[in-house]
């Protein structure tokens, strides 16, 4: 007796100790979940497989009328007793195949930063190898699938994962508070009228539940033994589950025993739940709430198909119940229904006791176990490998019949009883921590698999990007090659332009004021009457030359500022055709407002400018009496000249016969006559110098005048004042297009290199990714080890610490 009790004690020390190790190692996994969707939502989507999912829903789709037997992926025909049976219905394969794979976590493929997998366009998964982390991504079939999944967006797939992220961490929250509560829950559950309310009963030994040919359960109701609620017999109709207190009386309804039957089947109360407080008088041996080690809950359920509202709360039930017993009625198997159920339990749950009843009825009692056996396998592979002791054909009204008539029970309920027993209470592991232990390794399995997937996608968008990179930079260092390339000829060619331009004006308006008189030489002298006339004749032909002349000058500057917009033009076209595309609206805009800064420039204003824009002087320009005469002594003296050499050479030949013939008139003549014939010599001489200075008066007046406005140019700097001028016009005319040529390839410039930027960036991204998944492929790896060392009865002893 020592013995065993020690044996006993040993046993629930293991067992302690094995809860609290789980339970360190689930709130590993919710911290490492928590961190997944930390770094799904603020850095790196993270990568789903989406690859192959379209093509199997419409392989699927397509393979419909194909027979059920067939391993192929996607949807298949089943029917709702067997699978492969002529009367068939569709139903989805992935929750078995994915509960399968979830057992292997050990078996996920390894990956490294330096893996090239993935690169060659082939995934390393695809969304049915997940199990608990897969999203619900429903298509229709009718049309392109691929494309309705195509569409998705990567925003949209995190946001997807990350809620069940969130889901996987409540469930996980759950899973921490079965393991630390000490007591089983067991829910008995299955399709309508399959009995369930009438095993309860069976297994209580007394007639509790009410029971009835038609569906009759309406709301959950729990029993338990009445020792916990002070050995006091009662019925407690609770509308808020989470603010149940037994001792407090406003936190539910006391239902008499009489009512009982009406609260089930109706439940006008709108209760969620009946907490049923019983006696079983049975001993703690035989007795399955009074064991005398563990507080039992026993559940029952209404049915999976009643309707929606309570299928899904049932669903959401069993993630907080330890054991699920699964009621299957012998004439229905297995219905859609319950293979939905037993698929979205077996994500936790890899054993599931199954109790089929009303086998009394059948008549072909071996084809109907084999039947359901093989629909057993295919729906819960671990429940089938223990099908001795977790599945059992009973018959509940039987049980109950000899109850009442105080014989005994047949023995396959017995044994169904003793093996719910030995399930629920002396292999607690597989039936309390196995399931939370199978779920932690399925969700690390997932995130194996997905950090590998992640791993290869971030190391496929490192190589893209580096490829871009390296295919951008010919192009990135032509375009600088481009541009300094440019601007030095567009800079070159305002330069030589301005320098023609004022070259081009500096001599030809030189020239021009140096040759004024001979512009006035055109001007018809009318006489020496006219003279004052003909004076302002000349000025005013002198103004208009310059008028003229600056005007040419003008149009010269208007030519060349036009032939160095055509060398722009030629630069801006070769821009074009580098950028390889139309022309942006930015740089539509740009060369408008080029244009129109060179529209509006002054050369036209000056070209019909007034005389009062070329000179200022000449504004003020007036005759002076000093125009018409001639006082330079040089000029005039070598006019004499000129004419003394003119005389002396006429009179050469006979100068010594007239000089011997004026020595003999002298000698005959006195002195009285010699100084009468001197003096009239003289006058002849001066009224000849007049003569010749009024017939020179005209050419006086134009070398006057021209001699005149050429200093008063000249002092005024008429000839750099438009160098200067026409230079800065062409220089304002010419920039924009300059300006506008560096615009543009600045910016062509700057967008390249954002683009590297945003590469390297990404590149930066990827690489950070590519290292996180691949360390957290190895923590959950690593986790997982753990995890699963728990379920090792020779490591009960070992001390493993948190990860």
């Amino acid at each position: 007796m020592n013995a065993s009790r020690q044996e006993q004690e040993m046993q629930q020390r293991v067992f302690a100790d094995k809860c609290q190790r789980l339970h360190t190692h689930l709130v590993g996994t919710k911290s490492l979940l928590r961190e997944i969707g930390e770094y799904n939502r603020s850095k790196w989507p993270v990568h789903y497989p989406l690859g192959r999912m379209a093509h199997q829903a419409v392989a699927g789709a397509s393979s419909s009328s194909s027979s059920s037997g067939s391993s192929s992926s996607g949807l298949r025909r089943t029917s709702s007793m067997l699978m492969g049976s002529s009367d068939s219905t569709l139903v989805d394969e992935a929750g078995p195949t994915a509960m399968r794979r979830a057992m292997t976590a050990e078996d996920v493929p390894c990956s490294s930063p330096s893996s090239d997998s993935g690169a060659g366009g082939e995934r390393l998964l695809d969304a049915s190898d997940l199990s608990v982390l897969r999203l619900d991504l429903r298509v229709s079939y009718h049309g392109d699938s691929s494309g309705v999944l195509g569409s998705l967006e990567e925003s949209s797939i995190a946001r997807l994962f990350d809620e069940r992220l969130m889901q996987c961490e409540a469930h996980i929250d759950k899973l921490i508070a079965r393991v630390a509560d000490k007591s089983s829950k067991i829910l008995v559950t299955g399709d309508l009228n399959a009995g369930k309310s009438t095993l309860v009963n069976a297994l209580l030994r007394r007639d509790i539940l009410p029971f009835d040919q038609q569906p009759c359960t309406m709301l959950f109701c729990e029993v338990v033994d009445a020792s916990l609620n002070g050995d006091v017999e009662e019925i407690h109709g609770v509308s808020d589950i989470g603010a149940y207190n037994r001792k407090d009386a406003r936190t539910y309804a006391r239902v008499g025993l009489p009512d009982l039957e009406d609260v089930v089947m109706e439940n006008s109360e709108q209760f969620q739940q009946l907490k049923i407080y019983t006696r079983d008088v049975r001993s703690d041996g035989a007795s399955l709430l009074h064991n005398g080690s563990v507080d039992v809950a026993l559940i029952d359920s209404p049915g999976l198909n009643r309707d929606s509202l309570k299928t899904t709360q049932l669903f959401a039930r069993q993630e907080e119940i330890d054991v699920v017993v699964f009621v299957v009625n012998a004439e229905n198997h297995f219905t859609l229904s319950g293979q939905d159920f037993l698929v979205s339990a077996g994500n936790e749950k890899a054993r599931i006791f199954i109790v089929v009843n009303r086998f009394d009825a059948i008549r072909r009692k071996d084809r109907c176990e084999r039947m359901i056996l093989d629909q057993i396998r295919e729906l819960s592979p671990l429940t089938y490998a223990e099908r001795s002791d977790l599945v059992h054909f009973v018959s509940a009204h039987e049980q109950l019949a000899a109850e009442r008539a105080g014989t005994r029970g047949a023995e396959s309920f017995s044994r169904m009883e003793k093996s719910l027993r030995s399930f629920a209470l002396e292999q607690r592991f597989k039936s309390k921590l196995a399931p939370a232990q199978r779920y932690a390794m399925n969700v690390l399995g997932d995130v194996q698999y997905l950090a590998a997937e992640n791993v290869a996608a971030a190391t496929k968008r490192i190589q893209e990007i580096n490829a871009l990179l390296r295919e951008g930079m010919p192009r990135y260092e032509a375009l600088l090659h481009e541009r300094t390339d440019s601007t030095r000829q567009a800079e070159a060619a305002l330069d030589d332009g301005c320098a023609e331009v004022r070259r081009h004006t500096t001599a030809h308006l030189t020239n021009t004021a140096r040759h004024l008189q001979d512009v006035a030489e055109k001007v018809p002298y009318p006489g020496l009457l006219s003279l004052w006339a003909y004076a302002e004749s000349v000025l005013l032909a002198m103004v208009r030359h310059l008028e003229h002349e600056v005007s040419e000058c003008d149009r010269f500057a208007c030519f060349t500022i036009q032939h160095a917009r055509a060398d722009l033009a030629r630069l801006e076209d070769h821009r074009r055709r580098l950028l390889g595309d139309h022309e942006s609206k930015d740089d539509s805009e740009s060369k408008d407002a080029a244009a129109s800064s060179c529209g509006s420039s002054s050369l036209t204003a000056s070209q019909l400018a007034p005389i009062g824009t070329i000179s200022n002087a000449l504004d003020t320009v007036q005759l002076e009496l000093s125009d018409f005469v001639d006082l330079d002594i040089a000029h005039n003296w070598a006019a004499l000249t000129s004419m003394s050499t003119a005389v002396t050479l006429l009179a050469s030949k006979s100068m010594a016969s007239n000089a011997l013939a004026l020595l003999r008139l002298s000698s005959t003549m006195g002195p009285h006559t010699a100084r009468r014939l001197i003096v009239a010599s003289a006058a002849l001489i001066g009224l000849g110098s007049v003569f010749y200075v009024l017939s020179d008066m005209d050419a006086t007046v134009r070398r006057k005048l021209s001699a005149r406005l050429e200093l008063m140019l000249d002092e005024e700097g008429f000839v750099h004042h438009h160098a200067d001028r026409l230079t800065t016009e062409a220089s304002r005319a010419i920039r924009p297009f300059v300006w506008h040529l560096q615009h543009t390839f600045q910016r062509m410039v700057e967008a390249e290199e954002h683009r590297r930027a945003d590469h390297l960036r990404r590149r930066h991204v990827a690489q950070d990714s590519q290292i996180y998944f691949d360390e957290l492929r190895i923590k959950a790896h690593s986790l997982a080890n753990l995890v699963r060392a728990v379920g090792n009865a020779d490591a009960a002893s070992n001390n493993s610490g948190p990860f």
